[in-house]
């Protein structure tokens, strides 16, 4: 009765551990040249490829007095790249780099603290409001989640903790191929 008892009890561990020796079967991992690292489970069962990209930068790992930075570049990857997404590449980068010298002027003026020339920050403030439209106005806006949707794609989300940053959603698996050209144009 005892030896009984044993063998219920070491049944569950015993199946389980031949259900993880299957199913590592099914795992490959890889990486790429640029360092991107994957990790593949093969289940073929269902006709759908997700996909989970983790990015080990997180909160904690913004500047310090420079909170959100993490988060910004959360909501940054689904604006799309140079190609995907731009109206028009070389003008969008000028006026990006528009943006950042009116910002850097205007931070500037404000670490001064008590002796910031409020006219000055004022005019500043304006300006760069007009530069990020300009700089807006060479976006079109949601591209690439709309390409995603257009391919049948589901669940698109990010999100940010203190750790990391991660995107995710499926496709069918017949626009795997276009996943890694949508994903290519991300790492150039």
């Amino acid at each position: 009765m005892r030896a009984h008892r044993f063998a219920v009890f070491l049944l569950p561990a015993l199946l389980a551990a031949r259900s993880l020796r299957e199913f590592e079967k099914k795992v490959t991992e890889f990486t790429l040249g640029n360092g991107l690292h994957f990790i593949v489970v093969e289940r073929h069962e269902a006709p759908v490829v997700s996909f989970h990209t983790y990015v080990n930068a997180g909160s904690v790992d913004d500047p310090s007095g420079a909170t959100g930075i993490a988060h910004m570049f959360e909501h940054m990857a689904f604006k799309g790249t140079e190609s995907i997404g731009s109206k028009n590449w070389p003008e969008e980068e000028k006026a990006i780099d528009q943006v950042e010298a009116v910002y850097d002027r205007l931070d500037a003026e404000r670490n001064k603290g008590a002796k910031a020339d409020a006219q000055k920050v004022a005019a500043l403030e304006a300006e760069l409001k007009a530069a990020e439209e300009k700089a807006q106005s060479f976006v079109e806006p949601n591209l690439y989640p709309r390409i995603i949707e257009q391919n049948g794609g589901e669940g698109m989300n990010a999100q940010t903790s203190w750790d990391s940053t991660e995107y995710f959603y499926s496709l069918p698996s017949n626009r795997l191929e276009l996943w890694f050209l949508l994903e290519s144009q991300r790492f150039i």
